[in-house]
């Protein structure tokens, strides 16, 4: 790969995520401001106790969130004035824990949720993500394990539910309203780890105990909340996240087991 084109890789990457914290950012911003009294049943002020918990974690992730987002967005555009490449590798901790952190209140409803902002925002991430498998693809990495590795951590992030209001009865309430903030708090740290791998090595883990935890936990939100209204979206990519494992996934976990000792001195998979 000529270094003009990995450049301008690099650039796109930085465009990529520096633009998915901008949009996230502003859209979890006007959701704080203002669903505090607007809202109907998503607002802060309506005595709900849902909302007390997904304000507070929408309100944190956006302040601690920003703080990582801010230093790593300065790392890059340094890099870019000054011509150089930026190494996702040096400040990958950073850049990953600003991505998760961010998406904790992306996983919250509330009353002023732009869905399509959102969308857009996790687009660009998505992009970025790709846009690093090529750069790995291009640069003679294992082309199978890193194309199955973005659209399955792709199908994955999908798959983790958004914290939503429900009217069923207590005490099936409480379950429900604790099995989706268990999904939350529990999958969006795991798919930070498996956007750490990618972005390092060009190829996610794909050890079956992830889309085990991620089937029972969003499958618990799903099931418990079916007779009231079924999530069709969360299913959808459910089902899809587990086919994508089961006809790609098994295959490259074993092909990690089998390559285990042919990785480059950065640690790059190579067939």
């Amino acid at each position: 790969m000529t270094e003009k084109r990995r450049l301008l890789l690099n650039r796109l990457e930085i465009v990529g995520f520096i633009l998915y914290f901008i949009l996230l950012f502003i859209e979890r911003l006007l959701a704080v401001i203002f669903s505090v009294k607007s809202g109907g049943e998503y607002a802060l002020t309506s005595g709900n106790f849902f909302n007390y918990i997904a304000y507070a974690v929408t309100a944190i992730s956006l302040v601690a969130g920003t703080v990582f987002a801010v230093r790593i967005s300065i790392k890059m555009a340094r890099s870019v004035l000054s011509g150089n490449l930026y190494s996702f590798e040096m400040g990958l901790r950073d850049l990953v824990v600003a991505v998760a952190v961010m998406l904790f209140g992306g996983m919250m409803h509330t009353g002023y949720t732009l869905a399509g902002v959102q969308f857009a925002a996790y687009g660009f991430l998505i992009a970025a993500m790709i846009l690093r498998v090529v750069e790995f693809c291009l640069a003679g990495g294992d082309k199978y394990l890193s194309i199955v590795s973005v659209i399955y951590l792709t199908l994955f992030s999908m798959a983790i539910p958004v914290a939503y209001i429900s009217s069923m009865e207590m005490p099936l309430r409480g379950i429900f309203y604790a099995a989706e903030f268990l999904a939350v708090f529990a999958l969006v740290p795991t798919f930070g780890y498996m956007l750490y791998l990618l972005m390092k090595e060009g190829v996610t883990t794909f050890s079956p105990a992830f889309p085990a935890v991620m089937l029972a936990l969003s499958g618990a939100t799903v099931a418990l909340k079916w007779t009231e209204e079924v999530n069709t979206f969360v299913l959808i990519f459910m089902v899809l996240t587990i086919v994508c494992y089961l006809a790609f996934g098994i295959i490259a976990f074993r092909r990690v087991k089998k390559l285990s000792g042919n990785k480059t001195e950065d640690g790059q998979w190579t067939s």
